[in-house]
């Protein structure tokens, strides 16, 4: 130690084109880390190691995860087609679905990743739920003890769609059927005399199996994440505002951008109506006659 830009560099040349190019960047951070550590120089910088790195980002290109789909309303109206909404595991799970899709929220910031229940990192029933009522819509907020970037937490905020999509009846629905005094997981269920918690594992094979027998696309816990950014998206939602929404500290979050076929032409589509509503109002044009001109 330290180990030669040299040696990086065959380290490098070596890996490449037998896993991905971020596969092998993991790896040297790994190397760095050491280094730091030990006080030792680090050459992971060269120009040469570097050049490596990005022939690498090529070569790992067919070890790449492919693209996560993203949750489509005909994968939730096929989720609450077969759950039982007033069943206790079945209202949870759709209550679950819901607020990871509009929250824009990871399930491991929903969903314990066992069934033992930490409150220190997932939502209890005991939590702070502010109510309120935004252009006579209903919003429900409460705050999430953890999340990937924010270790202090952060709030997730739910609006009402007035549809059978809607995160704030579903929350409110759980928490009926599932009603209870103790400080347990917000997504607890009950279970004969007592509540388990859900567990993202459980939701995840539970909303997998109803996809798979209905020939629905695979969809994966990051799915519900992506379709709520896309649905908001293709509802004229700023992306700085949804970035909020989902705790993202940047617009890092439109690398995760899928059908860019709908995405675009919707939003090219709106600003015309914009442009063609304001040449109207502004020339007195009636409403009704707006879009009979031939362009």
């Amino acid at each position: 130690m330290p180990a030669l830009d040299i040696l990086l560099s065959a380290f490098v040349a070596d890996a490449s084109a037998t896993c991905s190019g971020e596969c092998i960047r993991n790896w040297l951070n790994g190397l760095r880390a050491w280094h730091i550590f030990n006080r030792a120089e680090w050459h992971g910088r060269d120009p040469w190691v570097l050049s490596l790195l990005h022939s690498a980002d090529k070569l790992g290109v067919p070890f790449k995860r492919p693209p996560r789909n993203p949750i489509s309303g005909r994968h939730l109206l096929c989720l609450r087609n077969n759950l039982d909404l007033n069943s206790p595991y079945g209202a949870a799970v759709w209550a679950a679905a819901l607020v990871a899709f509009w929250g824009c929220r990871r399930l491991g910031e929903l969903l314990p990743s066992s069934s033992t229940y930490n409150a220190s990192r997932h939502t209890s029933r005991s939590s702070n739920f502010k109510i309120s009522f935004v252009n006579d819509t209903k919003v429900i907020t409460f705050h999430i003890p953890w999340t990937k970037t924010s270790p202090l937490g952060d709030q997730c905020i739910l609006t009402a769609t007035n549809n059978i999509f809607c995160p704030v009846a579903a929350i409110e629905n759980h928490l009926r059927v599932n009603h209870t005094s103790s400080s347990i997981h917000l997504f607890a269920y009950r279970t004969n005399d007592s509540f388990t918690s859900l567990t993202k594992s459980h939701f995840l094979s539970t909303t997998s199996k109803i996809f798979l027998a209905n020939n629905l696309e695979p969809v994966f816990g990051h799915s519900y994440r992506i379709g709520g950014t896309i649905e908001l998206l293709a509802a004229g939602v700023p992306p700085e505002v949804i970035m909020k929404l989902g705790g993202w500290s940047s617009l890092c979050f439109l690398l995760y951008w899928r059908r860019l076929d709908y995405l675009v032409p919707n939003a090219i589509t709106r600003s015309w109506a914009s442009q063609r509503l304001a040449f109207a109002l502004k020339h007195k044009i009636p409403p009704q006659t707006q879009n009979s001109f031939k362009y």
